[in-house]
């Protein structure tokens, strides 16, 4: 058996917020979600440049006003009793709100991100959405709430709760980090925790039947040992945690497992972007936000740099 690691611990959690309505419903549950994880939590909200003016300071009477309807949302939604650590923070003359929130998650150093999400490929994951942006390159994992859960969801008449979360590995290099957060998730929301891996079939036919079940075996049998290694050096017992292989179709998978178990939260990772098939890593996430009434936690695998020095 692997040495187990130590289950990290969420400490820094960043909220932006546009001041619309789920934007701020969304900053009550990373309130909620705060106050569960004993973490601190960091509101923040980008005000847009004037183009027009070249004095683009935000005057008093505004910054006042941000400051106070934020306040006024953390409060509605915390409890009573709470011991919640909080801040909020105004970017002026904001031209890049995506860049900016990048900006302010590494410069704070935060272990994840809270945001909303807008249901459909494109409206909410296409054409360099700030939600897209973000989620391409934030260093941490980001939690996504979509339409449909914000709509039936209040923050401040019930709490944000994950009874059964749904961890989709890949094996790609960011599980680690992902798998470490849904462990935490898993340990301070006392919840079930289910892992499914769907293998991508080849792309090229075959006629050969048998051939091509006895290798759909093997590669079951392959990806299910590795899930178990993963579970065991990360300290969990192999025969809690449901774990499932599936054969193709990524998102009508996910979403289907999701069903059947009642997943309140599902993990996934997403591999690096790339210029031809780019448009199919935005539509599975965008597949699953369009679907799926619980929220994502999702981290996206760095691009591989395609600068060399062969510098002796």
């Amino acid at each position: 058996m692997l040495p187990g690691k130590p289950i990290t611990k969420v400490q820094h959690i960043l909220c932006p917020s546009d001041l619309s309505d789920k934007s701020q419903k969304t900053l009550g549950f990373a309130t909620r979600l705060s106050e569960t994880l004993h973490a601190e939590l960091t509101a923040c909200h980008c005000a847009p440049a004037n183009w027009f003016t070249s004095e683009n300071r935000l005057p008093e009477s505004e910054y006042a006003k941000i400051k106070s309807r934020i306040k006024e949302q953390i409060v509605q939604a915390e409890d009573p009793q709470s011991s919640l650590k909080w801040r909020s923070l105004i970017v002026e003359n904001s031209f890049d709100p995506a860049d900016d929130i990048l900006a302010v998650a590494q410069e704070t150093d935060v272990d994840l991100i809270v945001m909303k999400a807008r249901p459909g490929i494109l409206s909410a994951f296409r054409f360099g959405s700030i939600v897209e942006r973000i989620v391409m390159d934030s260093p941490c994992p980001v939690l996504l709430l979509p339409s449909r859960f914000l709509a039936k969801c209040d923050p401040r008449t019930e709490p944000i709760t994950f009874r059964r979360i749904l961890f989709d590995y890949d094996f790609s290099s960011e599980n680690d980090q992902l798998f470490q957060t849904a462990n935490t998730l898993t340990r301070d929301y006392k919840a079930e925790l289910f892992v499914l891996s769907v293998i991508a079939p080849a792309f090229r036919p075959s006629t050969e039947a048998a051939p091509v079940r006895q290798s759909r075996t093997s590669v079951q049998t392959i990806i299910r040992r590795k899930v178990n290694d993963v579970l065991e050096a990360e300290g969990r017992s192999i025969m809690n945690v449901p774990t499932s292989v599936a054969w193709g179709g990524h998102a009508e998978t996910v979403l289907k497992h999701a069903r059947r178990h009642e997943i309140d939260l599902i993990c996934t990772a997403l591999a690096p972007a790339h210029y031809y098939v780019e448009k199919f890593y935005s539509a599975y996430l965008g597949s699953l936000l369009s679907s799926v009434e619980c929220p994502i936690l999702v981290k996206r695998s760095p691009t591989s740099s395609r600068v060399k020095d062969f510098a002796a």
